[in-house]
């Protein structure tokens, strides 16, 4: 048995299993349940002979101090679940956090102690996570950061964010699911690449309302949504359109190098800062 810190990420769409060991990629959608998670996890660890010292489970949606998944709009099955509980049959040294936060602890875990800096991740929904001056920028309930729900105009209608620039909202426009979506789009659809670009455009007037209002010194953008074709030069070119000059020459923006591996990073980090903090 080889002892291992693991990291979960878990999406919308896909499950993540890592460790230093291996890692494991699997399906999820709207109906994942814990049940499904946990019986992935349980394969994950007997078939890589591991036994976990440390388990991060990072997850979209708000979680509790004590690690309970208190919402998620993508897996609603999860809402009200005690992920710690549930998790501590395997290990005692368990963080439950936001997907984003995770990702924030991993993008900016050796920079500066009094870095202004965010994380915006672009998938199924859209989320930030942000630190200023050196530290985690929680709110009042927990919720700082749901970029998703930032209410934008369009057509002289109200609309979220998350319904104009996010991958489901991307799907839904165009009626294709996200492989067809991709492949449609890398083979020049101008249909599919307009919506895109439209879509894009949104988000960077997200980015603007971000960097206007935190003045931050970078942010970090990941997710599968930018890697469709055209979508992170709109953003770019949106935000930058609707940023004071000083603002926007002062904040560096950057797709994350590793996103694929971001977040479940970001939870082994969590559980490993857990482990430490409890010694």
């Amino acid at each position: 048995m080889r002892s291992s810190s693991i990291g979960i990420d878990l999406g919308g769409t896909k499950l993540l299993l890592l460790c230093e060991h291996a890692e494991a990629i699997y399906s999820t959608g709207i109906g994942f349940t814990p049940d499904q998670l946990l019986a992935h996890l349980d394969n994950f660890i007997t078939q890589n002979e591991l036994m976990p010292s440390s388990i991060g489970l990072a997850v979209p949606g708000l979680v509790s101090a004590s690690g309970d998944i208190v919402l998620s709009d993508v897996l609603p099955a999860f809402n009200g679940w005690q992920a710690a509980q549930a998790l501590q049959a395997w290990c005692n040294t368990v963080a439950v956090l936001n997907d984003i936060k995770a990702a924030l602890i991993q993008e900016f875990s050796h920079a500066s102690k009094d870095i202004t800096a965010g994380v915006v991740m672009v998938g199924t929904a859209i989320g930030a996570a942000l630190m200023v001056q050196g530290q985690p920028l929680t709110g009042t309930c927990g919720w700082a950061g749901e970029l998703g729900y930032l209410p934008i105009v369009q057509h002289d209608q109200i609309r979220r964010l998350d319904d104009l620039a996010s991958g489901a909202a991307l799907v839904k426009a165009s009626g294709l699911q996200p492989k067809d979506l991709a492949l449609r789009a890398h083979a020049n659809d101008r249909q599919v690449l307009d919506m895109i670009q439209t879509a894009g455009a949104a988000l960077g007037l997200g980015l603007a309302s971000v960097i206007h209002l935190f003045n931050p010194s970078k942010l970090s953008l990941g997710g599968g949504t930018l890697q469709l074709p055209g979508y992170w030069e709109a953003a770019l070119q949106s935000a930058q359109e609707n940023t004071l000059p000083m603002l926007w020459q002062a904040c560096e923006l950057n797709r994350i190098k590793n996103a694929a591996h971001v977040v479940a990073l970001g939870a082994i980090h969590a559980g490993l800062d857990y482990s430490q903090n409890r010694s």
